[in-house]
């Protein structure tokens, strides 16, 4: 990493937490997060259940909710700010280079994106407390959910950074996010349509099914094939993000 790689990333990581934005997103991804565990926490206190709170938690709508509309909409600033201001001039003109840029926006999202998580590790602690820790806690189990959770939100800020450095409009990159995440998540549920076709067909499916990856991770069950997918599709939208920046670059 450079030295102007370090300066633009403190430069992202003070504008996110300086935009009214950003504060309103993180307020109202915990209130539906925090409704969301007390949810869980009220279906799980109904009976003896086979699966944990954090199972439900990690499973439940509201979860995949936030996931899919919240990185869209944090991400699609990234880049058309810059274009619609005319600061993108400035910046591409300045001595860093095109990964510099590319990757201090990727970074700073990626630590906005941890410090809205954050919160939800005090609510197993809560619910701990409330049951006198009479519930067990697989904390293997819970590490490797939040290691998939760490992993899809790069994936998908990735795919945000590649749709913002496209447009100068904010609301077309954020739906173009939107639309490439959704397609990405809801492919998953073909594999219920293509039983019939054969093993490799339902394979295939599987293998970029994050609905499923994540059922695996939180029951406790670690498989490197998601985490190969995921790093491998963060990768591809980067340098897909570089290929724009630099045809840009080139045309002024």
């Amino acid at each position: 990493m450079t030295r102007a790689f370090w300066i633009l990333l403190r430069r992202e990581i003070g504008a996110f937490f300086m935009s009214p934005v950003s504060h309103v997103i993180f307020a109202l991804f915990n209130l539906v997060m925090g409704f969301s565990f007390w949810f869980c926490a009220a279906y799980m206190g109904q009976g003896v259940r086979n699966i944990t709170v954090m199972q439900v938690f990690f499973m439940i709508f509201y979860f995949w909710f936030c996931l899919i509309i919240m990185i869209p909409i944090f991400t699609m600033r990234l880049f058309a700010e810059e274009y619609k201001s005319g600061t993108i001039e400035l910046l591409m003109s300045a001595p860093v280079l095109e990964w510099d840029v590319i990757l201090s926006k990727f970074f700073a999202c990626a630590v906005f994106y941890a410090g809205l998580w954050f919160p939800t590790l005090f609510y197993l602690s809560a619910y701990q407390t409330l049951t006198a820790h009479q519930v067990p806690v697989e904390w293997g189990a819970l590490a490797m959910s939040y290691l998939l959770v760490l992993l899809i939100g790069l994936f998908y800020i990735a795919v945000g950074l590649f749709t913002s450095s496209l447009t100068k409009n904010q609301v077309l990159a954020s739906f173009a996010s939107f639309v490439i995440i959704a397609l990405l998540f809801f492919a998953g549920f073909l594999g219920f349509t293509l039983m019939g076709s054969g093993p490799g067909a339902v394979k295939l499916v599987d293998y970029v099914a994050t609905l499923r990856h994540m059922q695996l991770f939180a029951g406790g069950v670690f498989d490197s094939r998601p985490v190969v997918f995921y790093l491998s599709g963060t990768g591809l939208f980067l340098f897909l993000t570089y290929i724009v920046i630099s045809l840009r670059k080139l045309r002024s």
